[in-house]
């Protein structure tokens, strides 16, 4: 891995060790009736184009429509995502992206339709920490579903979805050159300051 994924491990900690003394093993997750929803399949997501996409749980079944995701996206997009190079995702990476912890993370996906229907659109996940209180946020999407709001719409439902789990802040890295990425985080009102450990790297957190 390069240095800004082992720098995106270092706030990782950094947060975990801010709540040390509640740390151990991890609390189970209160309900979340938002998550219930997105299970049983219950929820949309309008893109500005005016079509809806269901927003569901990512599953094992969704490894081959993951890896097309990702090799649809530009060299550019690739690197900004997982922030060193990875040209495709393997089979055994893709497959470890669609068993997120049950108790701890949320990821949701968003399906296509049209000449994309059975494809993954994109997503967003929260990743908990062991803390019962911090989650680390993420969000993909594929180029042809760029500029629809969709990225927005699916981060503000795995906010609050954690929020309903119990999740009290997330926070997320972004590298410094994303500019569509740092103003969706503007966009949602999260702080944003320069990584003190890495000048190619921006933090962007909130309390929820």
């Amino acid at each position: 891995m390069g240095q800004a994924h082992q720098t995106s491990q270092a706030i990782q900690a950094r947060h975990a060790a801010q709540i040390a003394p509640h740390a151990g093993i991890d609390p189970a997750r209160p309900f979340s009736p938002l998550r219930d929803r997105l299970i049983r399949r219950k929820v949309t997501i309008a893109g500005k184009d005016g079509h809806p996409h269901l927003a569901r749980p990512i599953n094992e079944t969704d490894a081959g429509a993951l890896m097309r995701c990702y090799d649809a996206m530009t060299d550019r997009g690739r690197w900004f995502r997982v922030l060193h190079h990875l040209p495709h995702l393997s089979e055994d990476m893709a497959r470890d992206f669609c068993m997120p912890d049950p108790e701890r993370d949320l990821c949701i996906v968003l399906e296509g339709d049209g000449p994309l229907e059975g494809e993954i659109l994109g997503g967003a996940r929260i990743t908990g920490s062991r803390d019962g209180r911090t989650a680390e946020y993420s969000v993909t999407l594929r180029p042809e579903a760029e500029g629809l709001g969709l990225a927005h719409q699916a981060l503000e439902l795995v906010f609050a979805a954690a929020r309903e789990m119990g999740y009290t802040h997330i926070w997320g890295t972004i590298h410094s050159e994303n500019g569509p990425m740092l103003q969706l985080a503007h966009s949602l009102d999260l702080d944003i300051h320069r990584d003190p450990n890495d000048a190619a790297l921006m933090v962007s957190e909130s309390d929820l």
